[in-house]
Parts: C-alpha cells; structure tokens; sequence
C-alpha cells in the first residue's frame, strides 16, 4: 500500500532516451508497469478511478496526430478536472473569495480600509503639461 513516497523511481534520462531510440517497445512496456506499480500502491479506495483515469489518457495518446498534440490534451484534461474540483469547493463553501481558508462563520467580514492620498505636481514635472 501507499507509503507516502514514490514507489517506482525512473531510470536516468540518458538511459530512457537511449530506450526511445533504440527499443520503443521496451520504453513502452515500461511505461506501463511503471504506471501500474504506482496505481496498484494507492489505496484499494481510489484504485479503480486511477484505472479509468489511466485508460482515458492512453485514449488521448493513441488518438492524437503527435506526442505534442497528446501532452496539449492531457494538460487540458487536467486544468478541467482541477475547475471541476475548484467548483466544487466553491458549491460547498470550502473557498471563500479565492482563500483556501475556510470561510469565516458566525462573524463579520474584516473591514477593508484604506487611507486616501493626495497627489500633487511637482514644479519640475509642470512643464510636462501636468503629466507625470
């Protein structure tokens, strides 16, 4: 089970390139148990949505016009997931007004004050028509 640390560690990165180059398949296979380890170490609970998860970004991959394309979808299948956990939070007032505090209950907001300035023009700046 989950440990609080990485399960898999990578190979180096020259030795991954390496890979890519010269045995596509094997990068590939190992991208898989690598997938697989870290998804069989989470909790029993969450197994099965890191599966689908999983299943859906093989999807992208394989449907994409290159590994580009793949990585700009992915990416955009992340930033959805985190705006859907963002309005969530909202709906359930865990945000309040961008804080990730809970929002304040039984008590006024905090008064925002501020002290006004005045701005005056300097003589030097006076021959600019005013402007500073």
């Amino acid at each position: 089970m989950n440990e609080n640390r990485p399960v898999a560690i990578l190979p180096p990165h020259e030795a991954l390139a390496r890979l890519a180059s010269e045995d596509p398949e094997a990068l590939e296979a190992l991208r898989r148990e690598l997938i697989e380890r870290q998804i069989a170490s989470a909790p029993e609970a969450v197994q099965l949505r890191l599966r689908q998860l999983q299943f859906r970004i093989d999807g992208i991959r394989k449907t994409s016009s290159s590994p580009l394309a793949a990585s700009q979808r992915i990416h955009a299948l992340m930033w959805e997931s985190f705006v859907q956990l963002k309005e969530e939070l909202h709906r359930f007032g865990l945000l309040n007004r961008g804080s990730t505090s809970p929002p304040m209950t039984g008590r006024a907001p905090p008064k925002r004050s501020a002290a006004v300035i005045s701005l005056t023009i300097r003589r030097s700046n006076a021959s600019m028509g005013g402007r500073l």
